[in-house]
């Protein structure tokens, strides 16, 4: 059996090495990101990702909308409020269509093609923008919403509850057994539904169907992928935060000992936070990318034939008869 995951790493690692410009798109898919695996592991204080505190910005301006009063000195307000949510919509438009600008771009290297056009890319993500966003919406409204309005009150319940055991075991049951496996599931299956949006042009329905029979057949596949995944992810940032310490640092000693001289000092302040906070949006830009075309190149693999986990093909080396 060969290693699945020595197909789908180094592609994907192949495909950002030969084609830096999928840092743009990496920088606005970043921002639909990995907000899954905090809000699970952290329930205790739960806060939207993009598309949710979207929502609730979008709600905020229509209320403000219907109880303004359309009157000359309130113009500006409302101007600034107009301004506000085409912000947010641009926003959300570039990330949404820069998850299938990767995507295409995933499959377009797969398909040993010499390769892909920036723009086109950008076109096939924006023309699949309506049925990604409703994915995303789905997956949003589940995995924020749906955490803070019926798990998180439950968990609390459970923490503060004095009642008979069964009760608190059936209640412990419900909320990490079933509800927070749901939570999970709906992002795989939202990440496998959107390639197949952009792979087969399906609709929204289509797809996240798709994308759930795709999920239940490989289930075992994903989630030790998403493991494997969850190491980088705090690997990465615990490299980048260092990093950034370094970087950092010796503009902070350098403006110390030039403290007496207060436009040099700000001056190199100001010159280490932009170094930093490129470093930040450069590196993120990479691993957003990264990130995706791994989700990409493990789909396409799945979809091409049968594939084994890590755990399957060690249970087929050490205990062949389990594996039949």
């Amino acid at each position: 059996m060969d290693s699945f995951y020595r197909k789908v790493y180094p592609l994907s690692w192949q495909i950002i090495k030969n084609n830096f410009s999928l840092l743009f798109f990496g920088m606005f898919a970043s921002i639909l990101g990995f907000h899954e695996v905090k809000t699970l592991f952290n329930l205790d204080s739960v806060s939207p990702d993009l598309l949710g505190s979207t929502l609730i910005s979008w709600l905020s301006i229509l209320k403000t909308f219907a109880v303004a009063q359309f009157t000359w000195s309130n113009l500006p307000v409302l101007l600034n409020v107009i301004a506000i949510f085409v912000l947010f919509a641009i926003i959300v438009i570039l990330a949404i269509s820069s998850q299938g600008a990767l995507i295409y771009a995933t499959i377009q290297k797969n398909n040993q093609k010499k390769g892909f056009k920036f723009t086109e890319a950008f076109r096939v993500g924006v023309e699949k923008f309506w049925p990604l966003f409703g994915l995303n919406i789905l997956n949003t409204l589940i995995g924020y919403f749906f955490i803070v309005s019926v798990i998180k009150p439950l968990v609390d319940f459970l923490n503060h509850s004095n009642n008979e055991v069964v009760v608190y075991l059936l209640l412990a049951i419900i909320v990490f057994f079933i509800l927070l496996p749901l939570v999970i599931v709906i992002s795989f299956v939202t990440r496998y539904g959107a390639a197949y949006i952009i792979t087969q042009n399906d609709t929204m329905t289509a797809a996240f169907i798709k994308g759930w029979t795709l999920f239940k057949i490989n289930w075992l596949i994903t989630v030790e992928n998403a493991f494997f995944l969850l190491l980088i992810t705090v690997l990465f940032y615990l490299v980048l935060f260092t990093a950034l310490v370094f970087v950092f640092t010796p503009f902070l000693v350098l403006a110390y000992f030039m403290a007496l001289n207060t436009i040099i000092f700000w001056l190199l302040m100001a010159i280490g936070s932009l170094v930093a906070v490129f470093l930040f949006i450069l590196a993120t830009s990479f691993f957003g990318a990264y990130y995706n075309i791994i989700w990409a190149n493990v789909f396409l693999q799945l979809t091409k034939g049968k594939s084994h986990s890590k755990m399957h093909r060690l249970a087929h080396k050490h205990l062949p008869r389990l594996t039949k």
